[in-house]
């Protein structure tokens, strides 16, 4: 019963279609008929008999299909055996198989080449040293050039990546003399690349925001960015590792020295001081332990000294050769270095608590350096500071707080002796009811104690600074556990940064913007570089904020750039 019911009372449309064409075909019953017996519509009906009548006629049977019982072949590897074998006979690996058979129009997937290889017997390949693989030739395999000085005197044009907008900096870099400032501070070189080129090349990728020099897929054939370092390509990562070994702290030094005549043009500056601990994330390290806020811990790191110019804000000096030894007198070694830049002090030092010694305070006040700086507290201190609070002694003082809003604390003032210390200093204490007092120290007694307040509350801005040396410029991506390494490329960091500064002072509404921001919106983009006699045309592609970058004075004049012997001229293209 079962069985007839099944073809009496058809369940599945495929089958509902062919009882209803039947009937019409072979008994002759008309469609509206057919329709109404099986609750179709008559236009459907239609549709399906004129669908299959065209697959009849093609020769395809549209109800009856024959299962097929699987691939005559387990994979397709099977069509390319002979040639697979014939490969890792050579010692080729699977990746190198198949980038051999791509380039011979051959699509298989890695893991149909691993599969077959399996099915053979053949074992996994033994580790090879890159003279043995290199043995294994691939075809259409591309090598890269090796890197040497640009020949300009050919008229050439290409077509950039996604750095074209790095070329901007040149004309700035000319204008601040900053070539000039990598000349003398005499960096070495090879026969074949000069000191000059080789500090660029690390620059460019600086400030093109690479994360490291072993990332080098995007950049070791890009033509502009070798361009810029006066190079037909910058030079391997290997070459550009080794090289930053070769540079010492007194060529870094010199270098910063003559930057500071640039960046820092005010003799009579005040500076936030902070140290930044770098970790070492190598599994064997000789660096020592220092503690770093943002693992909570002590770490196998480098300490470096960050110092940011207030008044002319920028970055002026770094040092990541402190060590636990020396790492008290940092200041005072920055205080030397000043005074051989301009030959003054530093008018005033802003710097947190630890950062140095009390002995150390009494030698700047001595040179008459003014400092403001944190005292740290104990549970006594604490104690009696919250007695305090409600005395006629404490006033109430308004600071400049952020979106253009004050803030009101409650503070006193004092004059406190301090061990190591010679005379006495100023004691500004903050109170709050929900949070512990701060202890506020500096030997500047004419400044009122809103201005000491909010000159210490700015030192955050040196922790900014140091956040963005961490995110754009991957500060944070320490591969090598020797110091002198860190120390060149921490100077380069703030090369970099000081030109982004640059940049965006000139560029309204951005003046405040990260390098990352200024980065995305006006250096990352593809151009078309022209190299015509004496000229070098960049034509930038169309980009939204382009029009404010060429309102910069140095965007619109055709500069010549000295170590290149050629002018640049910038325009924006029609197309993006």
């Amino acid at each position: 019963m079962k069985t007839k019911n099944f073809f009496k009372y058809p369940k599945s449309a495929a089958h509902i279609h062919y009882e209803a064409l039947r009937s019409h075909f072979l008994d002759g019953i008309p469609l509206d008929q057919v329709a109404l017996s099986k609750e179709l519509s008559l236009s459907y009906l239609i549709k399906i008999k004129r669908e299959y009548e065209k697959k009849i006629a093609a020769g395809i049977d549209p109800f009856f299909v024959e299962i097929k019982k699987g691939p005559k072949i387990r994979h397709k590897g099977d069509r390319l055996r002979d040639k697979i074998i014939a490969l890792r006979k050579r010692d080729f690996s699977i990746i190198d198989i198949k980038a051999a058979l791509d380039a011979q129009g051959e699509n298989i997937s890695l893991d149909a080449i691993d599969k077959l290889l399996k099915e053979e017997g053949f074992l996994r390949l033994p580790r090879r040293t890159r003279s043995e693989k290199g043995q294994t030739i691939l075809p259409n395999s591309i090598t890269t050039p090796s890197a040497c000085a640009i020949d300009l005197s050919k008229n050439q044009e290409f077509t950039t990546g996604k750095f074209g907008g790095v070329l901007s900096f040149l004309p700035l870099m000319e204008n601040l003399k900053v070539f000039d400032a990598i000349e003398k501070a005499n960096f070495p070189g090879t026969s074949q690349i000069s000191g000059l080129s080789y500090v660029l090349s690390f620059l460019a990728l600086k400030l093109a925001g690479n994360k490291r020099l072993s990332h080098d897929e995007l950049w070791s054939l890009e033509r502009v960015l070798g361009l810029f370092a006066g190079l037909n390509v910058l030079p391997k990562s290997a070459s550009l590792s080794s090289y930053s070994y070769r540079v010492s702290r007194d060529t870094i030094r010199k270098f910063l020295l003559e930057l500071n005549q640039i960046f820092s043009t005010s003799k009579d500056a005040e500076f936030n001081l902070d140290f930044k601990t770098i970790p070492h994330w190598g599994e064997a390290s000789t660096l020592e332990k220092n503690y770093s806020t943002t693992r909570g811990k002590s770490v196998k790191s480098v300490l470096a000294l960050i110092v940011q110019n207030i008044t002319d804000d920028c970055l002026t000096y770094t040092d990541a050769q402190i060590s636990r030894r020396n790492e008290k007198n940092a200041i005072l070694e920055f205080v030397d270095f000043w005074k051989e830049s301009k030959g003054t002090s530093p008018k005033m030092l802003i710097f947190d608590s630890q950062f140095t010694i009390f002995k150390n305070l009494s030698l700047l006040n001595q040179d008459q350096i003014k400092f403001i700086t944190l005292r740290a507290k104990s549970k006594k201190m604490v104690s009696t500071a919250l007695k305090r609070f409600s005395s006629e002694q404490c006033t109430e003082i308004s600071v400049e707080a952020g979106k253009r809003k004050s803030r009101r604390l409650t503070c006193y003032e004092e004059e406190v002796p301090l061990r190591q210390y010679e005379g006495t200093l100023r004691q500004i204490v903050i109170l709050a009811k929900e949070k512990e007092p701060v202890f506020i120290l500096t030997n500047d007694f004419t400044l009122s104690m809103s201005a000491i307040v909010r000159k210490y509350a700015r030192r955050w801005l040196v922790e900014q600074e140091i956040s963005e040396q961490v995110s754009f410029f991957h500060l944070n991506q320490l591969s090598s556990s020797i110091a002198v390494k860190v120390d060149f490329d921490l100077a380069l960091n703030l090369l970099a940064h000081n030109l982004y500064r640059r940049m965006a002072e000139t560029i309204p509404k951005f003046e405040k913007c990260t390098a990352e921001t200024l980065c995305r919106n006006f250096i990352e983009g593809r151009s078309k570089v022209t190299i015509e006699g004496n000229d070098i045309k960049v034509n930038m592609a169309k980009k939204a904020h382009l029009p404010l970058l060429y309102e910069c004075p140095w965007m619109t004049e055709r500069t010549n750039i000295s170590f290149l012997n050629k002018c640049i001229s910038f325009e924006i293209g029609t197309t993006s």
